[in-house]
């Protein structure tokens, strides 16, 4: 048994949790066939303790047959169809957990994050990450500010190429005062009627993905919230509204 053939076994074993010295074992009795205990202990190099405790644990997982040799125990290798078969059931078991942790993670991770941004980067951190966490021909909504702020300050050079490139639509609700809308590819805009001053404060909120986000362009500040429940509260709400105007 040379060291590439010892290493196969100790990839295999480590797969299905069993140990090297469990592996060392195993393919010592697959090389030599029916073995002593003290005949697998020469042939391995490994102490007699070690080599009963992994005996005992081939054992376990069904691996090794139990004969005699007078009023001794032989032992020699089960069948390799025994390992694919352990494979197979530690896949299984693998997936099975495995839709555990998928649970766990979504319950911890469905907890709301919020984060306070300033300064003119903070804006543009904004736009940037409507561009960069929507996939392509998704949706995103905002509430535009009623007054022809000056935005382009804010709003990053390459934007309008990246979201024109990734076909991304939006669904707009602004002020009565900006009409009248120019019409633009992927944008559908309905306005607030006049004596609803909803948007006199030059404040926005744009609601994507898993996320929503207020901005406050005279103080250049920005509030994020990440929370997938919120968010789609949010764009139920809006989809309500937008229906409705």
């Amino acid at each position: 048994m040379n060291k590439k053939d010892l290493l196969t076994y100790q990839t295999i074993f480590s797969k299905i949790g069993l140990s090297e010295t469990d592996a060392i074992v195993y393919a010592t009795l697959v090389f030599n066939g029916e073995m002593l205990p003290t005949e697998i202990g020469k042939a391995s190099g490994l102490y007699r303790p070690v080599v009963y405790k992994a005996i005992e644990t081939l054992g376990e997982y069904k691996l090794i047959r139990i004969s005699s040799r007078g009023k001794r125990k032989t032992y020699s290798a089960e069948s390799p169809d025994r390992l694919e078969a352990l494979f197979k059931e530690y896949e299984q078991s693998f997936f099975e957990n495995l839709e555990d942790v998928y649970r766990i993670h979504e319950s911890s991770t469905d907890k709301p994050t919020i984060s306070v941004a300033e300064g003119e980067h903070a804006i543009r951190d904004v736009y940037n990450d409507v561009i960069n966490t929507l996939d392509k021909n998704e949706m995103y909504y905002r509430y535009s500010s009623i007054k022809q702020f000056k935005k382009t300050t804010f709003i990053p050079k390459d934007y309008q190429y990246k979201r024109d490139k990734k076909g991304l639509e939006r669904m707009v609700i602004t002020g009565f005062a900006n009409q009248p809308v120019r019409k633009r590819l992927g944008r559908t805009v309905k306005t607030i009627p006049k004596e609803f001053d909803l948007f006199e404060d030059e404040i926005n909120l744009v609601i994507y993905k898993d996320k929503v986000s207020i901005i406050d362009y005279p103080s250049k500040v920005t509030i994020n919230i990440k929370h997938k429940k919120f968010a789609e509260f949010q764009k139920k709400l809006f989809r309500l509204l937008f229906s409705k105007l």
